[in-house]
């Protein structure tokens, strides 16, 4: 209950409505911690968007990121014909990041939400069309379907075969980003690394409406059976890296595929309907959408399926739970369930500050040196 000046009481839904006003955003958007942005970020672009952005506002942060974008894609439009290939480059990938960020959280039902997709990966592609990728673009089979990837090589002696890790995205999981998607931390240190455009992620689910399986085993068996056909891949070295939605589909992975050596999360998870469905209600849509539910009702029962109770002591490869004590996204203690009750983990570990609203430098090179040390990088 709240007060009111002069003593008057409200019951909580009131004081949700009369303080936090949020339409679209369920449980109100004070807790939509997703869409804040810093107005003091280095950025003039980032810098001008949180000024100018309506706090918890859908159509203002469309709006506000959509127009950064077009400044930079025609920017770089510019540059190219320019022949300053590298500056346009750079431009597009701006262009590209600031689209991924107007999309990013954009229903399903909303008519703009997949021409902005695509003009981010337009201009994604086009980055990458005027400078030689870093990168290796490829598709991995899956039940009939083929899954959109990026694989970076790691640095090594010509012919060798490195260890590998693989990126299992979140909620918000979207291939097409930056300047190379957290690749660079693996691959300067001996590792490869694979990104994968997987059920409920990106174009996977905005295209063909590929929907994230509970059993998400399923996707990591297709993956690494396609690593295990490359010369260039150790299939006796492959790691696993999840992060958000991923803290719970990494682990659930390593409970039946024995060919992942290691796990790393960010922002560990037990079980999702306790851990981020009821723990943090403004993603209840995002999660309905990527499941393939019909309703909030549906979602909330087909989400009890996303679950390690009873499957996390076949995790038998080394674990690292990160977590955030203040992580407002995804429930911390569902982090320490995963930890406790992975008892046949023969190095298990818990590491703070690796959660949502965390971009610790420090903690990206831990987790970073702990790959290496587990998949015995050079």
């Amino acid at each position: 209950m709240a007060s009111k000046t002069g003593g008057d009481v409200f019951d909580s839904a009131e004081a949700e409505k009369v303080l936090y006003p949020a339409n679209g955003l369920p449980g109100g958007g004070q807790l939509e911690v997703r869409m804040e942005i810093s107005p003091d970020h280095a950025d003039p672009d980032i810098r001008g968007v949180a000024r100018r952005v309506k706090f918890f506002n859908l159509e203002s942060w469309h709006k506000e990121w959509t127009e950064v974008a077009k400044k930079n894609e025609e920017l770089a439009a510019g540059f190219e014909q320019a022949n300053r290939k590298q500056t346009a480059h750079e431009f597009y990938l701006r262009a590209a990041d600031f689209y991924r960020r107007a999309v990013v959280y954009m229903p399903e039902a909303d008519s703009r939400m997949l021409p902005t997709y695509k003009k981010l990966e337009e201009n994604f592609n086009k980055a990458w069309s005027v400078v030689k990728p870093p990168f290796e673009q490829v598709e991995i089979p899956y039940e009939g379907h083929k899954l959109p990837a990026l694989f970076w090589p790691g640095r090594g002696k010509s012919g060798t075969k490195l260890p590998v890790v693989y990126n299992y995205g979140g909620a918000d999981g979207i291939l097409l980003r930056g300047e190379d998607g957290g690749a660079g931390q693996y691959t300067r240190r001996g590792m490869s690394f694979i990104d994968v455009d997987g059920p409920g992620h990106g174009g996977t689910l905005r295209y063909h409406k590929l929907y994230a399986p509970p059993d998400s085993e399923r996707v990591a068996k297709a993956v690494i059976d396609f690593l295990s056909t490359r010369a260039d891949v150790d299939p006796e070295r492959i790691g696993l890296h999840g992060s958000s939605m991923g803290g719970y589909s990494g682990p659930r992975c390593a409970t039946f595929e024995n060919r992942i050596k290691a796990v790393a999360v960010w922002s560990g998870a037990y079980n999702l309907v306790d851990d981020i469905f009821d723990y943090y209600p403004p993603i209840q849509e995002r999660l309905r959408w990527l499941m393939g539910a019909k309703n909030l009702k549906d979602a909330r029962e087909k989400i009890k399926e996303f679950t390690l109770v009873g499957r996390v002591n076949k995790i038998e490869c080394p674990l690292l739970v990160g977590y955030s004590i203040d992580d407002r996204v995804m429930d911390p203690r569902g982090a320490l369930k995963l930890y406790e009750n992975a008892v046949n983990s023969p190095d298990r570990s818990m590491l703070d500050g690796v959660g949502h609203g965390q971009k610790r430098f420090d903690r990206r090179t831990y987790i970073a040196d702990w790959f290496m040390k587990q998949l015995k990088a050079d």
